[in-house]
């Protein structure tokens, strides 16, 4: 006959590595894929974005975190641009936020600005610290396959240009970025 003692450091061992096996499996992940697209614009012929991160929330997920510049004008038509990509924990996400560090604008070829140049950096407000939020129709659902995603950053809407459109003052960057899960 098996000892009380000896029956019950077999249960605990047991029950021991079970718990152990179910906290090392951790998270279900799925990879992520991260594109960026573009709008065409009449007036601008390179905007140009450094990004040095792109992570969702909650939970400060990291896609990327590699720094990139992109000149969003070439990216038209259906043309995209890997970001970045990494596996993250299968779930749901409030947002997708692009930590931008700045962007630059050149006019069409034959417009300037007021004072006779022809590009601008702009500030990105926000852009380098917390990020710029990636709006979604809906929820941001990371299944267990996998997801791409993919965000339009519409010049002709993120760029306002200040004053008169034949000779602007400046350029506002106002960053409205929509993203789709495909």
């Amino acid at each position: 006959m098996r000892s009380p003692t000896r029956s019950l450091l077999s249960l605990a061992a047991v029950a021991l590595t079970g718990l152990l096996a179910c906290e090392s499996t951790g998270p279900q992940m799925a990879p992520v894929n991260l594109y960026l697209t573009d709008a065409p614009s009449d007036q601008i012929a390179s905007a140009e974005v450094w990004i040095s991160r792109a992570y969702l929330t909650p939970g400060g997920f990291t896609i990327t975190s590699t720094p990139q510049q992109f000149d969003l004008l070439t990216l038209q038509n259906g043309v995209t641009a890997l970001l970045g990509n990494n596996d993250i924990p299968v779930g749901d996400y409030a947002q997708l936020r692009l930590v931008v560090d700045s962007a630059r604008v050149t006019l069409v070829a034959g417009a300037t600005f007021a004072d006779g140049s022809t590009s601008r950096t702009l500030k990105v407000p926000s852009g380098a610290q917390s990020g710029i939020k990636v709006g979604f129709s809906g929820r941001l659902h990371v299944d267990p396959a996998g997801a791409d995603i993919v965000v339009d950053f519409p010049v002709a809407e993120n760029f306002v240009f200040q004053g008169t459109e034949s000779s602007p003052k400046g350029v506002l960057f106002t960053p409205t970025l929509r993203g789709t899960v495909q």
